[in-house]
């Protein structure tokens, strides 16, 4: 009855006859029907938005919530060196979502096909969003060491379980950022100094290193024996794959050049070294043997 009186004439059972009860009747209809057209236009915009975002967030600009994502990885902060990470993270099939301040940023970025979302490391449903607890590793890379300790004390207020790794330019920073929280810090400045001399030294190892670290070409990768391989020595693994083991890790130390009949224990890692295009081939291999 309401909706009809306020955006119609009524029923037409009871009009009025006088000048100002018409001019009352037009104002009232007026503003009922303003009022019913913002309340459905904004009522249907919030829905189909949310909706279309959900179903399509690279068209609307939106990452709305991890959903039941585990095992991914967490970047915090948007530099070269995120999407260097983001991009190696998309070559080895590792769901990846980086998180940003900006919002207009966030669209950007999800409009450019990288899964980003707009929160505050402040906001506890940031971490239940993109559930953090579940995540492979969290990478924070930013440059400034003031905000790469504040976000990672932040993250270690919420959750312990995480881990995250830090970039850092500067050796002497590196027990600072652990004991903040880190678990890992790389010192990208060490890195690329070494492999800047190195290129002058020993150019034709070190174009064979820098390939190792790009796409395609020659590639390192990390596999963990489970109990399909364990007890079975290093020759059997070997003549399975195409790609050769160059070392294994195990209990935190690396067995370089492992011996033909060196055993396995579930848990060691193998570190393969081959063709990037027959890697994925070798993997599928020793997962089906």
């Amino acid at each position: 009855y309401m909706i009809t009186v306020l955006t119609t004439v009524g029923f037409g059972d009871i009009t009025p006859s006088t000048t100002l009860g018409k001019i009352h009747f037009i104002i009232v209809i007026s503003i009922g029907l303003a009022l019913y057209g913002y309340f459905i236009s904004t009522l249907a915009s919030i829905l189909s938005e949310e909706k279309l975002a959900k179903m399509f967030p690279g068209l609307y600009g939106y990452f709305t919530d991890g959903g039941k994502m585990s095992g991914h990885a967490i970047i915090i902060g948007w530099n070269q060196y995120a999407k260097n990470a983001y991009e190696e993270f998309s070559l080895n099939s590792v769901e990846a979502v980086v998180i940003v301040n900006d919002d207009e940023e966030a669209k950007r970025l999800n409009r450019d096909g990288i899964k980003a979302y707009a929160g505050s490391l402040d906001d506890p449903s940031t971490y239940e969003k993109l559930r953090f607890d579940y995540a492979r590793g969290i990478l924070i890379t930013y440059t400034d060491p003031k905000e790469s300790i504040v976000s990672i004390l932040k993250i270690r207020r919420s959750t312990r379980k995480s881990i995250i790794i830090s970039l850092i330019l500067d050796e002497e920073l590196v027990d600072v950022i652990k004991q903040a929280g880190a678990d890992e810090v790389i010192n990208i400045a060490e890195v690329g100094g070494r492999l800047l001399a190195n290129s002058l030294i020993e150019p034709k190892a070190t174009h064979l290193e820098i390939d190792m670290l790009s796409r395609g070409g020659l590639d390192v990768m990390e596999y963990e024996i489970k109990d399909n391989l364990k007890d079975k020595d290093i020759e059997t693994v070997s003549s399975k794959i195409n790609s050769h083991i160059l070392a294994i890790s195990r209990d935190d130390q690396y067995i370089l050049k492992p011996p033909n009949k060196f055993r396995l224990r579930r848990g060691d890692r193998l570190i393969l070294i081959g063709i990037s295009e027959e890697m994925e081939s070798d993997i599928n291999r020793l997962d089906k043997e």
